[in-house]
């Protein structure tokens, strides 16, 4: 019996859906196997302004490419070359997927950790991985095995070490490199400047100025206070902008700071008759005015910011604060007093007792700035963050009597309503 051209056609049709159904059947018996490598003090995002996830082969491989364009020694897109070249490996036996996650700055490597905690719950969702590859260029990413064994087993570790030769000429230049590097430039540079500039200029009183320099560096190592004073200090040169009002203010902030160290300095020197603890509060007596007019200078410029800026909610820490500064000072100044025996104990008792009272009331009062308890337009314009830090968008509108406000996303197209009781305020920021 003839088979039709048709009947040929439909048998022919039926035979390929069953090729594909095998190889679907196939994939999805394999094992899911996720090659995995993590960039945790974001290097990447330094370089390529871009966070992960990063998913795909295709999208991994122009990611190195960049990266390394950017940065031929680049240590992390030898990992991912590394990763890849895992994937083409196991891709014949297994179902394999590659991704690459991003971090945080090595100052901040708890919000490095949740970074990487976030993202691999989106790498799950879309690859619901049983094992994991896990490839890295060190042990500063080995550090977040424990948060990757949480979503699944590594059975596999592979470390990319990149060859060199081992001879003088390579020693000098990883030599010269690691001299280059902020950290080490002010150990090995900085501190013997410092000190030989001291004898240069002070002589014999070098070596009591080299003492406090050093308990100076110290005590900001022993209590981690590089980061603060860092960040205070970017704070102020990132605000010095020809363009603002606050320019001159935060430029006279400067200009006192500096003139208060180094009039203490003199002060100090020049008077070698007094003992150590009358020299030292005479001294800091000499500067005080000094020092508080710098702070004014700094609280005022800030205070031109928020109206140059539009960020109302500010106002009134920087009244507080501006406040605070003299009344501060004023109990210092009269503590100093205490100790040299020009004040009697019960005056200065009740100059703290006043002071307290009236910077309490000063709190109520400027406590009407405060955007934490209501809704109200003061809202408008802050950042709205995830409770891991990540920038989601920002507030555009408010509804005081719904008790909702409403925020456009990153690409500013998508408009979310949220109520109160599912966000908190903090530091300017809408914490969702």
């Amino acid at each position: 019996m003839a088979i039709s051209k048709k009947e040929k056609t439909q048998i022919k049709e039926i035979a390929v859906s069953a090729t594909n159904l095998k190889e679907i059947t196939k994939n999805e018996d394999q094992e899911r196997i996720l090659i995995l490598n993590v960039d945790r003090d974001n290097d990447i995002g330094k370089l390529l302004k871009v966070s992960g996830p990063i998913l795909g082969f295709e999208n991994n491989l122009k990611l190195a490419s960049d990266l390394l364009l950017l940065d031929p020694e680049e240590s992390d897109a030898n990992a991912i070359f590394g990763a890849l070249k895992k994937y083409n490996d196991l891709k014949k036996d297994y179902n394999v997927q590659i991704a690459t996650l991003t971090g945080h700055s090595k100052e901040n490597l708890f919000f490095a950790d949740k970074n990487i905690a976030i993202q691999l719950k989106q790498v799950f969702a879309e690859f619901p991985a049983s094992g994991i590859v896990f490839v890295s260029d060190g042990a500063e990413d080995d550090q977040v095995i424990p948060i990757v064994q949480n979503f699944a087993p590594i059975i596999s570790k592979e470390t990319i070490i990149v060859r060199q030769e081992k001879n003088i000429e390579n020693t000098f230049y990883f030599i010269k490199k690691a001299i280059k590097d902020p950290a080490f430039s002010r150990i090995i540079f900085g501190i013997p400047a410092i000190i030989l500039l001291l004898f240069f200029f002070f002589g014999y009183f070098a070596f009591q100025i080299l003492a406090l320099v050093l308990g100076l560096y110290f005590l900001i190592k022993g209590f981690n206070l590089e980061p603060k004073i860092y960040r205070f200090f970017e704070n102020i040169l990132n605000k010095l902008s020809l363009t603002r009002l606050s320019f001159p203010f935060y430029l006279a902030g400067l200009f006192l700071l500096f003139f208060t160290i180094f009039s203490g300095i003199n002060l100090y020197l020049s008077n070698p008759e007094f003992v150590f603890w009358s020299r030292l509060i005479y001294v800091i007596r000499a500067v005080l005015l000094y020092l508080v007019l710098s702070f004014v200078a700094f609280v005022v410029g800030d205070l031109i910011d928020i109206f140059y800026v539009k960020e109302a909610y500010k106002l009134g820490k920087s009244i507080f604060l501006l406040i605070s500064i003299f009344v501060f000072s004023a109990i210092f100044d009269l503590a100093l007093q205490l100790i040299i025996g020009q004040l009697e104990f019960n005056v200065f008792i009740i100059s703290v007792v006043v002071s307290t009272v009236f910077l309490f009331l000063l709190n109520r009062i400027t406590s009407i700035f405060d955007i934490t308890t209501d809704i109200t337009d003061l809202l408008i314009g802050l950042p709205v963050v995830s409770r891991y830090g990540v920038w989601i968008g920002q507030v555009v509108s408010v509804d005081s009597e719904k008790n909702v406000i409403s925020y456009a996303t990153r690409n500013g197209k998508v408009i979310k309503v949220i109520s109160k009781k599912h966000f908190v305020i903090n530091n300017g920021r809408v914490i969702i």
